[in-house]
């Protein structure tokens, strides 16, 4: 809608749109998506780190209708970028708390023997809890990286287990 066009007052929403288009169209025209990715020489190369909806879309686990996988589950487009890391940790405990214990006993109890107590079932979350922190995920499992020459580290959205030592992703 152009300023004063009272003839059309709709202005498009991009939320109506499914996560695995909000992501790789609408996000992707101009942080460039898994389908343009691929067809640079070499992925793009490490530059491809710049590429969001491309390295969000090769994460493992990424279910292309989940919506805990679109962009808008972690930044809102109209807002400022935080750069604190645990900002973003309710977005990943959502699916990744640690595991769940109900002591209510009318929940199923764990057997036990005659010398040993009942216990109460832990129930995991969807997702597996990460056995080294808490709080903090992105630091770990969206690290920074610097290109050469930018003097800018961009944060990686390829979600993953990252290992020292490891090659970059592409």
């Amino acid at each position: 809608m152009s300023a004063g066009d009272t003839a059309n007052p709709h202005i498009f929403n991009p939320m109506s749109l499914p996560p695995e288009k909000l992501s790789q169209e609408f996000c992707g025209a101009c942080h460039r998506s898994a389908d343009t990715v691929a067809m640079m020489p070499n992925l793009g190369g490490i530059g491809n780190v710049r590429f969001q909806p491309y390295r969000l879309f090769n994460s493992r686990g990424h279910d292309p209708n989940n919506a805990h996988f679109a962009c808008t589950a972690c930044h809102d487009p109209h807002t400022e970028l935080t750069s604190d890391a645990s900002s973003y940790d309710a977005n990943c405990t959502g699916c990744h708390a640690s595991a769940r214990s109900y002591p209510d006993s009318a929940l199923p109890q764990k057997p036990s023997s005659a010398n040993t107590p009942s216990k109460p079932v832990t129930v995991p979350s969807e997702g597996k809890p990460c056995p080294v922190a808490a709080e903090r995920c992105v630091s770990c499992h969206m690290p920074k990286v610097e290109l050469p020459g930018a003097h800018y580290k961009f944060t990686d959205h390829r979600i993953r287990i990252v290992r020292p030592g490891d090659p970059y992703p592409f």
